[in-house]
């Protein structure tokens, strides 16, 4: 089968890694399904799909963004212009699905993003740094709560390792990682802090949880109850995020394991190859 795939990176990449997997071919020639992870790839879709009509559509929507200005009219205008002229629409979360669902009765199948080729490595041994990973600029992720909260804990922004874009201005920046390195990362540090108001789904809580990092994520992201137990939440405070990781300490050999547990059981759901399956039997 011949697939065309369009959107926000690294997604579409490791979806069509996911589709070669499984012996297709990437291809905007004379294509049999066209696949879009994202608003930015929907204008190319449907010029694709013009000429070839014979093509399945898919549409997948990452999230609703409450926090733009006027985001029920731009939603408005991306269902009529875009969802409705789909043949699929898929979401990667439960709380997009039901987001989406206050604007439209479309019918929608939930598919999550791929993850990256994280892995648990035994061999690295857990240090005592916290790690953030994501856009430090962006105002959704408040990394002033990382800032606020470890400054309560001993060496707390000492121990943070930051990546993404955008040096904040504390802790260990180190930019965009490789691969490699943010497997690394995952697998040497005890903590992830992911205190964003919103996200689809946030992956780095995934690829945490695969390579044994406790994740800790605020109350207000309405994703957080989806793939993780309440024992890494906590309400978007620096204290109470503070009390949290004092907890957590405590009680850590007990958190990691249920950590690992949740990561054993992502690890397949959000492989890539697992991910291209469940796109394709959507046309089914």
């Amino acid at each position: 089968m011949k697939i065309a795939v369009f959107g926000l990176l690294p997604f579409s990449r490791l979806i069509e890694e996911g589709f070669k997997k499984m012996g297709h071919t990437i291809s905007s020639d004379k294509p049999d399904l066209i696949f879009s992870n994202d608003p930015r790839g929907y204008d190319k879709s449907l010029l694709l799909k013009k000429v070839n009509p014979n093509a399945t559509l898919i549409f997948n929507l990452l999230d609703i963004p409450w926090h733009m200005p006027e985001i029920e009219k731009q939603t408005e205008l991306l269902i009529k212009h875009y969802l409705l002229k789909a043949d699929f629409v898929t979401v990667i979360s439960f709380k997009v699905q039901n987001d989406l669902k206050k604007f439209t009765n479309i019918k929608t199948e939930v598919i999550y993003n791929p993850r990256s080729d994280v892995y648990h490595d035994e061999n690295i041994k857990k240090d005592d740094s916290f790690l953030f990973v994501g856009r430090a600029n962006d105002p959704v992720k408040r990394i002033d709560l990382v800032r606020d909260s470890l400054s309560k804990i001993k060496n707390g922004l000492k121990n943070l390792k930051i990546c993404g874009a955008q040096d904040p201005g504390f802790g260990n920046y180190l930019g965009y990682v490789s691969d490699k390195k943010l497997n690394d990362l995952y697998n040497s540090s005890k903590y992830l802090l992911l205190p964003s108001k919103a996200e689809g789904i946030g992956l780095p809580m995934i690829e945490a949880m695969i390579c044994g990092s406790i994740p800790i994520l605020c109350a207000d992201n309405k994703t957080a109850k989806e793939f993780v137990v309440d024992d890494f939440i906590c309400e978007p405070k620096p204290q109470s995020i503070a009390e949290k990781i004092n907890y957590l300490e405590k009680n850590y050999l007990n958190m990691k394991n249920i950590a690992l547990n949740l990561g054993k059981k992502y690890k397949g759901i959000f492989d890539k190859q697992s991910v291209a399956k469940n796109i394709l039997n959507i046309k089914k």
